[in-house]
C-alpha cells in the first residue's frame, strides 16, 4: 500500500507543477493585456481633455482643476525635476529635492491649462511610437489653422505604468528650457534665491 501511494504521488507532481505553469502564465497575459501602450496613454488622455474642454470659452474653477489632473496624470514629475535642475540636483539635501519637486510640480500644473491649443486643433496625428525596452518616444502633430506644432513625449516605466518625464515642442526639450532658466538664475544669485522667486510664482498664480 506504501508503494502504491508514493506512485501516486509521484504521477500527481508533474500536472501540478504544470497547472502552476498555466496559472502564471494566465496572471503575466493578463497583467500585459491590461497594460496600456505608450500611444494609447497619450491617446486617451488627449481624447478626455478634449471632451472636458468641449466649446467652452473659458476654463475656470472645477474644470481647470480636473484639466490640470488630466493632463499631468501620466507625469513623472520627480524624474522631470531632477532633469530640470540637473547638476545642481545632486547638491540638493533630500528635503530641498522634495521641496523643489512639490513647488515645481504645482507651477507645471498651473501652467499646463494656459495654452490649450493642442487640444483646440482642427486635426491631430499621431506617429509611429519608438519604444526601446523600459523607454518610449511618442510623437504627436497639431494642425490649428496654419499653425503647426510638434510635441514628442518622451516616456519611461515607472512600477510598470509609462509616465512622462519630458517633452519636446518642435524639437525643443522643455526640461532643458527650464535648466538653462535655472542654471542662469542660480549664477546670478543663489539657489536658493532662485527656489524662493518659484515660491512667489507660485503663489501669484493663485
Amino acid at each position: 500500500m506504501k508503494e502504491s501511494k508514493i506512485q501516486f504521488k509521484d504521477k500527481t507532481l508533474p500536472l501540478i507543477t504544470l497547472i502552476l505553469i498555466l496559472i502564471q502564465s494566465f496572471q503575466v497575459s493578463a497583467i500585459v493585456a491590461l497594460e496600456e501602450s505608450p500611444l494609447d496613454i497619450i491617446k486617451n488622455r488627449n481624447k478626455t481633455v478634449e471632451e472636458i474642454i468641449g466649446d467652452k470659452d473659458e476654463i475656470k474653477g472645477e474644470t481647470k482643476e480636473r484639466l490640470k489632473d488630466v493632463i499631468n496624470s501620466f507625469m513623472d514629475f520627480n524624474e522631470f525635476s531632477r532633469l530640470a535642475l540637473g547638476k545642481y540636483w545632486k547638491e540638493r539635501t533630500e528635503q530641498e529635492k522634495k521641496d523643489f519637486a512639490n513647488v515645481f510640480q504645482k507651477l507645471i500644473r498651473n501652467s499646463s491649462v494656459k495654452k490649450l491649443e493642442i487640444y483646440q486643433a482642427d486635426s491631430l496625428v499621431y506617429e509611429e511610437p519608438e519604444i526601446n525596452g523600459s523607454k518610449a518616444k511618442v510623437t504627436t502633430i497639431a494642425y490649428k489653422k496654419r499653425k503647426e506644432f510638434e510635441i514628442t513625449y518622451k516616456m519611461h516605466k515607472v512600477d510598470n505604468e509609462w509616465k512622462t518625464y519630458d517633452m519636446e515642442i518642435d524639437g525643443v526639450s522643455t526640461a532643458r528650457n527650464y535648466r538653462d532658466s535655472f542654471y542662469k538664475q542660480i549664477a546670478k544669485t543663489s539657489y536658493k534665491e532662485m527656489y524662493d522667486k518659484l515660491v512667489k510664482r507660485l503663489e501669484s498664480d493663485k
